[in-house]
């Protein structure tokens, strides 16, 4: 199979982020939309979107709104510039078969071959939440939100920043406040990155620190829709607890963002990604596709359990149309594809045509 990545993974993020995204077909004709869905209030033309993960501005926003992605969602931004980690910041890796769950935190390698289907691709990313100047960022938000059409959603993904002068939860409200300036209609908080190396990417895991920068995101944007992005758990109950303590501030839970696990070259001697502390890095594409099916099961099964008024976003391994459909039966509200979109980009379409008939 030939690599058509939108996000071509053999150059730099700033290649892709000036040249970006790569798409050299037509956009075809969406079937008419015959009914809306509401999500945090909002009328949406479906329920498919893309994660922040593959958006990396406006350009790419754009592109998957007008391939039938009716919520996207920009890509992690900081109240100030953080450059990328070293290329390359993804490599493909072959997990023969499904992961499990326990899988989390153990060794795999990486594979130089692109798979034969995207529906067998499955990659680690490491990025590093990189970000532009918020100068430049507040600004291609402004132009993302204006290239949606009707029906369609602009969700922004914000994280604090550890070692700055203003206090950590503090930061995490300030950038959520800009995001809302610069025209984010739903605010996500990013909880779960596991490609950091500064604790910001864990936060989800700690109740009491989720607690205090939800209420505190949420004193600063008031009445926009607060999203915030979970990993995997070990255990239910710990899922449970967060939810438990966020839920008085949180709209909307988006899980999972990967599976994170230590990722070493084609040889298994080295790490596969270059520079210091990113042997572990997470893994996403189809290979997670059952991890995350679970995980959004069990976030349905929390739900109920507290009798929540939440919405659930299921994330991760979705790479073919009918997958959307068992993630809705599964619990989840809306479903979203990043690495199935960045290889076949007209997945939604593919979906919208299944069910032009309904």
């Amino acid at each position: 199979m030939q690599d058509k990545s939108t996000y071509r993974i053999d150059q730099s993020y700033d290649w892709n982020y000036e040249n970006g995204p790569v798409f050299e077909q037509e956009i075809p004709e969406r079937p008419p939309v015959k009914r809306k869905f509401d999500f945090l209030g909002f009328k949406l033309n479906s329920r498919l979107g893309v994660p922040a993960g593959p958006l990396l501005n406006a350009n790419f926003t754009t592109l998957y709104a007008k391939l039938g992605f009716d919520i996207v969602i920009y890509k992690t931004v900081r109240s100030i510039e953080r450059k990328v980690h070293p290329a390359p910041n993804c490599v493909y890796v072959d997990t023969h078969g499904q992961l499990k769950a326990e899988d989390a935190g153990s060794d795999i390698r990486a594979s130089e071959h692109l798979p034969e289907r995207v529906v067998d691709i499955t990659i680690t990313n490491s990025f590093g939440m990189p970000c532009k100047a918020p100068v430049d960022w507040m600004a291609d938000v402004e132009k993302a939100n204006k290239a949606l059409g009707d029906g369609q959603l602009l969700v922004v993904s914000v994280v604090g920043t550890p070692g700055l002068e203003m206090d950590f939860v503090e930061d995490f409200a300030r950038v959520a406040g800009m995001a809302k300036e610069a025209g984010a209609k739903v605010i996500e908080a990013n909880f779960s990155c596991p490609n950091v190396c500064t604790g910001e990417g864990s936060i989800y895991k700690d109740a009491e620190t989720a607690a205090k920068i939800t209420k505190r995101i949420k004193e600063t944007i008031g009445n926009t829709p607060l999203m915030i992005k979970i990993g995997h758990f070990e255990d239910k109950r710990e899922l449970e607890a967060v939810m438990k303590a966020t839920m008085p501030y949180v709209q909307c839970y988006a899980g999972i963002n990967t599976i994170a696990m230590n990722v070493y070259d084609k040889e298994g001697k080295a790490a596969a990604l270059p520079g210091v502390g990113r042997l572990t890095s997470g893994l996403c594409g189809a290979g997670i596709e059952n991890v995350a099916h679970d995980f959004t099961a069990t976030m349905a099964q929390v739900k109920q359990t507290l009798g929540g008024d939440f919405a659930i976003c299921s994330v991760g391994g979705i790479t073919q149309p009918e997958q959307f459909d068992e993630r809705f039966v599964a619990g989840a509200d809306v479903a979203m594809s990043a690495t199935g979109a960045m290889w076949d980009p007209l997945l939604a379409y593919k979906y919208h045509l299944l069910h032009a008939n309904d």
